[in-house]
């Protein structure tokens, strides 16, 4: 099983929270849902970038490790204050 830290980081901590439900569902496509990061992201360059923070955002998912993913955004002390708020919504929506 690979180390959900290094999936979390192959995502980008905030990426994972702001696209939570998106990467979740999978009844988005990952070439729709690639585009729409590569627009909104000023950073990424390629497409293809996209489809592997996607394909490691689902693998999250996939095994079961979204909770502890959420745990890991909280503890993180590089991340801005609307970020943790929105990690802990969804961990109270989601999990309680």
């Amino acid at each position: 099983m690979e180390d959900v830290n290094r999936m979390l980081n192959s995502v980008g901590k905030k990426i994972f929270v702001d696209h939570y439900y998106e990467f979740k569902d999978l009844n988005i496509s990952k070439d729709l849902l690639a585009k729409k990061l590569l627009e909104e992201n000023p950073n990424s360059k390629k497409l293809s970038g996209q489809l592997i923070r996607i394909s490691f955002a689902r693998k999250i998912f996939a095994n079961n490790l979204q909770k502890e993913a959420l745990e890991i955004i909280l503890n993180s002390n590089r991340l801005d204050e609307k970020t943790i708020k929105k990690a802990e919504e969804i961990i109270e929506r989601e999990f309680n």
